[in-house]
């Protein structure tokens, strides 16, 4: 049998055809495979952190300046029933959102990230202008009838505060409520006040009233007012996340211009 096979005609040799050598034909296809894969991992790290934004709110200790909208934003922590509190000589209804190092923490419904230094400080970097009219007296004298200091009103730049979380905004006032109004009065101006801190050391931002111990405060009520009618603002739980929950605060430069700002 082997010989038998040997006898056989054999078919014309043929030269086994080249094989294209590995290079650039087959590269575009592995270097495609590549892009979609890195593409794919873009893609799947923006949805992460999209989601990741969505769900926890970064901290922001230093305040952003947003030139265009003219507004300033930092996070602040909610505390739904602080502003209740009685705590050892101190107010109510009384702050709306305080620095976390100043002594009124405790009894604000917001407690900042960002120290009021930092706050005022990116205030004039968008060219607000601190009204400066108020005196230790505003509140030292609130209780001497002659005295014409805590008649003043804190006057300044027009501000409106808003409150972001779950990716809506809301103004201050939608949070707050007033004792026998449908709607509070707050009418925010940017008063300064920081050479006060020194003996205040409360590290309001934003005060219902106007104080001298806040960089900002409600032109609508003076310290009189407080002395006399009491506690007036309170906080609306339902409106506001839980307790603890960190948010957004923009202070934004008011548009509209009251003839006495």
């Amino acid at each position: 049998m082997h010989c038998f096979r040997n006898s056989l005609p054999q078919p014309p040799h043929k030269p086994a055809p080249s094989r294209p050598e590995k290079g650039p034909p087959s590269a575009p296809k592995a270097s495609g495979r590549l892009r979609l894969r890195r593409l794919r991992l873009e893609v799947l790290g923006s949805l992460g952190a999209a989601a990741l934004a969505c769900s926890a709110t970064a901290q922001i200790n230093q305040p952003i300046i947003d030139r265009a909208h003219r507004e300033v934003r930092f996070t602040a922590t909610v505390q739904p029933e602080a502003m209740a509190k009685w705590i050892g000589g101190g107010v109510r209804g009384h702050h709306a959102i305080t620095w976390r190092g100043g002594n009124a923490h405790d009894r604000a419904l917001f407690v900042a990230d960002a120290s009021d230094h930092d706050v005022r400080a990116a205030l004039d970097a968008l060219g607000a202008r601190r009204g400066e009219n108020l005196t230790e007296q505003t509140w030292t004298a609130r209780n001497d009838p002659k005295s014409p200091e805590p008649d003043k009103r804190v006057e300044g730049t027009a501000i409106d505060a808003f409150l972001e979380w779950n990716g809506h905004r809301v103004n201050l006032a939608d949070v707050i409520r007033e004792k026998g109004r449908t709607a509070p009065r707050l009418d925010l101006r940017y008063g300064g006040n920081e050479r006060f801190q020194k003996d205040f050391h409360s590290g309001c931002i934003v005060c219902l009233y106007s104080c001298p111990g806040g960089a900002i405060g409600n032109h609508a009520h003076t310290i009189r007012d407080y002395a006399r009618d009491g506690v007036v603002y309170e906080a609306i739980p339902e409106r506001l996340p839980p307790e603890g929950t960190r948010v957004v605060v923009i202070l934004q430069l008011a548009e509209s211009t009251h003839p006495s700002r």
